[in-house]
């Protein structure tokens, strides 16, 4: 599957394509990344992009960011779309939103407040305009790790967010955190097949890349599609020059939030399924009666 819907950016972050978490499902992730939106200012009203963009697929390497087509090279693949003022436009119909396991993200939420050694947080200073509207579970690190969450900030366009956190005590480092549920159809092979890596303390494979200004890891949650992108000012700076802090950064990326809208999905999904799950024990109760 390839990203798709809302697309907006940190002006911190790079303009790179992380690649998918499932093969089965496969998502070019760009499509969030694809222009820059000056959200550090959760307060002020964010501005929505096109709401689906092309790219062209490239079997052998991963999607990149995107450009219009240069119809002087021959050797590119045929343009799958329009030219909308000077923007390479999707015609590719937006899917469904991916259902949510609420259930797995509510559990976890329980779990994380038992934990919790520190009172309020991340989670309690997101602003509640920009929370209540997300419709996914909101990925947050823990309290008192690796990163430092205080100068956090938040935008959301309903299907997809992004939290953009400053590292002050790393020399220039930002992390920014993308979560999106939003998918077009892609063609076969037009998602990089880097292998998944293995982090301790997590349960999902993760996909981590080199960017020219740090590192990127993507991975399946709930669901839900999430990346994570750390960026220095400086290619020297020690957090960038391996992938280790953004391994770490990961592993702790355990915490969850969910606002008003994802809390309603979430009742009407779990109500839904219970009485699916009743149903079928109805039924093979009556099954083992008949026999």
């Amino acid at each position: 599957m390839l990203g798709a819907g809302v697309v907006f950016f940190s002006a911190y972050a790079q303009d790179k394509a992380p690649e998918d978490a499932k093969p089965s499902q496969q998502i070019a992730y760009q499509n969030l990344k694809a222009e820059t939106v000056q959200g550090s200012d959760a307060t002020a009203p964010a501005q929505p992009l096109n709401r689906a963009v092309l790219t062209e697929a490239d079997t052998d390497k991963p999607m990149t960011a995107v450009r219009p087509v240069d119809s002087s090279v021959a050797t590119r693949e045929p343009f799958r779309g329009d030219i909308v003022a000077g923007k390479s436009v999707l015609l590719r119909k937006p899917m469904p939103p991916a259902k949510v396991n609420w259930q797995a993200a509510m559990d976890q939420d329980g779990r994380m407040k038992k934990q919790a050694r520190v009172s309020g947080g991340l989670k309690a200073r997101l602003p509640s305009p920009e929370l209540n509207k997300t419709r996914l579970p909101v990925i947050l690190p823990r309290e008192g790790g690796v990163v430092d969450t205080a100068k956090a900030k938040m935008v959301t366009f309903g299907d997809a967010y992004a939290i953009n956190m400053p590292q002050p005590q790393r020399d220039g480092v930002q992390v920014t955190v993308y979560g999106n549920r939003s998918f077009v159809a892609s063609d076969s092979g037009s998602v990089s097949k880097r292998p998944f890596a293995r982090l301790a303390g997590v349960a999902e494979d993760v996909r981590i890349g080199q960017m020219e200004d740090g590192w990127t890891g993507t991975f399946t949650r709930y669901g839900v599609v999430y990346s994570i992108d750390v960026s220095c000012d400086s290619v020297n700076t020690p957090d960038c020059k391996t992938d280790s802090y953004i391994r770490n950064v990961i592993a702790q990326m355990d915490d969850v939030a969910m606002g008003t809208e994802a809390q309603k999905e979430a009742e009407v999904q779990i109500k839904e399924d219970n009485n699916w799950l009743n149903q079928v024990s109805k039924t093979i109760s009556n099954i083992t009666k008949g026999n």
